[in-house]
């Protein structure tokens, strides 16, 4: 156990090894532990907890957050009205059961695991999509997910987790994204020299990157059919190393960070001994970034922040909660719905975004929710959302060419909004070009399309107005806004054009791509 911690920190860390594993972890756990320990800061900080948020923007945020895209406008009407005191509870668990929850945290993990470069851009994805969609789908644990990518071998078609390795060039590229992604420690700059804020060593940086050089690659031909992969090769053969070995590196035995020499032969695999020490409940840093990761994706910040840089340097905003809540990740298991249950159940994460007196000025603590910028795969399905107003009986149903269709426009779509890796949630970044996207990609049909099957559907423009905003903002027009939007209507020589109007500025306005 002591080679695992990190020196600086080792008393913090203790208190992250787990017992075993719960068969059916309480749901409230993860809930007390988040409210007492904010609540317990902003009374010591002497900060005012803004009010809950409102039916209406609960409903969206969430949706947003567990399945990346924003409610039905019938979904809306139906929450809204409902008078049963559990049903935001109820909500969550809906949408953890939900095929979006999936597609969510496949979108995130495909982004963290596959790099955002034009090498990557040369490989296949959508094996790696698939992979992670089934899994999170069946809420394979963090840990079983974290030895499956690592310990991926065969054809890239058999094993979509062999994407991982194929998408990567060479040995310090990978060493730097597993350290990142799931350790949440960044040891890049050990490669040439010590790292100058960390106590990692070029021997430290190395040795983890032995893990990885009996990578190869895998190729077989079948007719026409040329068909790649990658597995690890435990004797000598004449398969291509997969990854490159840069000059500068230096000889080393495989090696844990801050920990003693792999147990492992020369003549035998190096991935699984990397994988169980990796995802072990007794590695501190695995359940830390973990939580870490997690928190980032429902606050817009992590505990720790950059989440991947956990350093003694730079310390949580709240370390008690970030100890206690990795402790309880990894005695569930490593559950992810656990954690976000448990997140999204809290007073916490369910504040409004409206501060109240006193704290406008706070970003760390918590004591009201941040406005957040949608990320470019929740924009895509929530315009996607938006453009089902359209769909009515003589709608067909789908099918595989239309899906696949769909999912080379959203891929498009992202590709065209996506910046850095890890851009600042709770910065606006899109605006101008997403107007001109939307204006030149045919969207500006679909939403005149959209407009106008409302309009055949309902008889007065109140009604009108009112789906138009249910649908995109997920909240009834207040009464100003329904007075300048029917007048609006009224003085109009075309009303559908009138009406295309106000479906266009909802969908281009700020609080439309903002999750708040």
């Amino acid at each position: 156990m002591r080679r695992l911690i990190p020196s600086g920190i080792a008393l913090a860390l203790v208190a992250v090894v787990a017992p075993a594993a719960a068969a059916d972890p309480d749901p409230t756990t993860v809930t007390r532990l988040i409210d007492g320990a904010v609540t317990k800061r902003l009374g010591a900080e002497k900060l005012t907890a803004s009010p809950a948020a409102s039916d209406a923007e609960f409903l969206r945020r969430v949706s947003l957050d567990i399945a990346g895209t924003i409610p039905s406008p019938d979904r809306v009407a139906a929450f809204l009205a409902s008078p049963d005191p559990d049903k935001r509870r109820k909500l969550i668990d809906e949408l953890l059961d939900s095929p979006g929850y999936a597609r969510r945290m496949t979108d995130i993990w495909s982004g963290l695991l596959i790099p955002n470069t034009a090498a990557a851009a040369r490989q296949k994805h959508d094996p790696m999509a698939t992979w992670l969609q089934t899994r999170f789908a069946a809420n394979v644990r963090l840990d079983a997910l974290a030895r499956g990518v690592l310990t991926a071998g065969g054809l890239q078609d058999e094993n979509g987790a062999v994407t991982f390795y194929l998408t990567h060039e060479s040995v310090d590229e990978i060493t730097d994204r597993v350290s990142r992604v799931f350790l949440g420690v960044q040891i890049q700059c050990a490669q040439c020299h010590k790292h100058p804020f960390g106590d990692w060593t070029q021997a430290e940086y190395w040795g983890m990157a032995a893990f990885f050089t009996k990578v190869k690659s895998v190729y077989v031909r079948e007719g026409a059919v040329q068909k790649y992969g990658a597995r690890e090769e435990v004797t000598a053969t004449k398969a291509k190393a997969l990854l490159m070995v840069p000059p500068s590196a230096k000889a080393a035995a495989p090696t844990f960070l801050r920990g003693a020499k792999a147990a492992v032969p020369a003549d035998g695999p190096y991935l699984p001994a990397l994988a169980d020490w990796v995802a072990s409940p007794d590695n501190p840093y695995f359940a830390r970034a973990g939580v870490n990761r997690v928190w980032y994706q429902f606050f817009g910040r992590g505990l720790v922040t950059p989440v991947d840089d956990m350093t003694d340097d730079n310390a949580p905003s709240h370390p008690e909660l970030l100890a206690a809540l990795a402790k309880e990740f990894a005695g569930s298991g490593f559950d992810l719905k656990h954690l976000v249950r448990g997140i999204c159940n809290s007073a916490t994460y369910q504040r409004t975004s409206k501060p109240a007196a006193g704290n406008a000025a706070d970003m760390t603590l918590y004591s009201h929710a941040a406005v957040r910028v949608m990320t470019p795969f929740q924009l895509n399905d929530s315009l996607e959302s938006v453009f089902a107003l359209a769909d009515n009986e003589k709608t067909p149903p789908p099918t595989d060419a239309t899906r696949k269709t769909k999912a080379g426009e959203r891929g498009r779509f992202v590709a065209f909004f996506r910046g850095e890796d890890d851009p600042d949630p709770t910065e606006f970044q899109a605006g101008i070009p997403q107007a001109l996207y939307l204006m030149n990609s045919g969207h500006h049909y679909r939403i005149a399309k959209a407009a106008n099957e409302v309009v055949a559907r309902l008889k007065t423009s109140e009604a009108v107005v009112e789906r138009l905003f249910l649908a995109t903002l997920s909240r009834p027009p207040t009464a100003a806004e329904m007075g300048a939007m029917t007048s609006h209507v009224a003085r109009a020589t075309d009303k559908r054009t009138a009406y295309h109007d106000i479906l266009w500025a909802l969908v281009n306005s700020t609080e439309f791509i903002s999750n708040h």
